[in-house]
């Protein structure tokens, strides 16, 4: 087994910029303060008894797209309840997204990405890596297809793909400044609106009532749009101050095309009516989606070959146009 590189002096070769100082210094700047949200917490006073319904509710606040990007390594990485990434099988990813098809739609994302004059100039040159590769006339790219989420050490460096995308040149003086390790994620959405909390419940005639709010943390970016995201923790407390939410955090990457940046939500106030026979409870939607696909990333081995990795994942990633992390709904049930 190769030994790990030391990444304070690991290299790439690159004819139009010499990355000579390539470290694992973070993409990741300072957490920004979110600042209060004006967008919806709650769609109205009604109730919903099915989920037809808050899913119909919900997509006119919200507008997710049927297939996603995610520039550089995704922090929304669908986890277990101990944090750890869920490895997602490469035979579950297949049936509903072929991977050579994704190294495509990767390519043609960062295409966009690099042609978007708004995004910042190193960035736009290290997504114009994903499509063009090192113009050293190296050999053409192999693709290598993983297994699993897990399945992910570069065959170039005994590095992780989180490690090799975590890559960028952070030296002022130098001409590759700012520039990182070619990553993206491209899905297919697998899962709108996912749950983020819910009260316990009230089965009978009687009321409900709770305080809400949603924090956001963790919130880092190199620039805009580059490995960003962070981590949302609703919170939901009863008229004995019994915080009932903890439990709901969960982590969000954004899309390569979001205009919006996730805020904090002010707490507020929330009472529910149960009707008798009925079965009530609060319950938390998270503004976004989690999509199933790869990671896909570009590099140099030792023998100047190039080669396209592509990393079966699940992700989620908040709605491109909404600065809500969630909305919540009143929900009524026959019990």
């Amino acid at each position: 087994m190769k030994k790990a590189r030391n990444r304070t002096s690991y290299v790439r070769r690159d004819g139009y910029l010499m990355v000579a100082a390539l470290v694992t210094a973070s993409l990741l700047g300072s957490p920004t303060s979110a600042q209060a949200d004006s967008g919806p917490v709650a769609p109205n006073d009604r109730t919903y008894e099915s989920n037809a319904d808050v899913f119909q509710a919900m997509d006119r606040w919200t507008s997710t797209n049927d297939s996603e990007s995610v520039m550089g390594y995704p922090r929304g990485l669908d986890r277990d309840g101990n944090g750890k990434v869920k490895a997602v099988a490469l035979t579950d990813v297949r049936r509903t997204y072929d991977p050579e098809h994704a190294i495509r739609d990767a390519e043609n994302a960062a295409r966009q990405y690099a042609g978007n004059e708004r995004n910042p100039q190193a960035l736009r040159v290290s997504a114009q890596r994903l499509f063009n590769g090192w113009p050293e006339g190296l050999k053409p790219a192999n693709p290598d297809i993983r297994y699993n989420t897990k399945d992910d050490t570069l065959s170039s460096a005994a590095l992780s793909a989180e490690e090799y995308c975590g890559l960028a040149n952070n030296n002022p003086g130098h001409p590759a400044y700012g520039q990182t390790a070619p990553c993206i994620f491209v899905g297919k959405i697998d899962e709108k609106y996912p749950v983020r909390g819910a009260s316990d419940a009230l089965a009978g005639e009687g009321k409900l009532t709770y305080k809400i709010s949603a924090s956001v943390t963790d919130e880092k970016s190199t620039t805009e749009g580059w490995s960003a995201g962070g981590k949302v923790s609703p919170k939901i407390i009863s008229k004995d101050q019994a915080d009932l939410g903890a439990e709901a955090s969960f982590s969000y990457s954004y899309a390569s095309t979001s205009v919006s940046r996730v805020q904090n939500t002010l707490e507020t106030a929330v009472e529910i009516n149960v009707p008798n026979s009925k079965r009530g409870y609060l319950e938390g939607r998270a503004n976004g989606a989690y999509y199933i696909g790869y990671i896909v990333l570009r590099d140099i081995d030792g023998s100047n070959q190039e080669s396209v990795m592509a990393v079966p994942a699940r992700v989620y990633i908040q709605a491109p146009q909404s600065n809500t992390p969630l909305i919540w709904f009143k929900r009524v049930s026959t019990w």
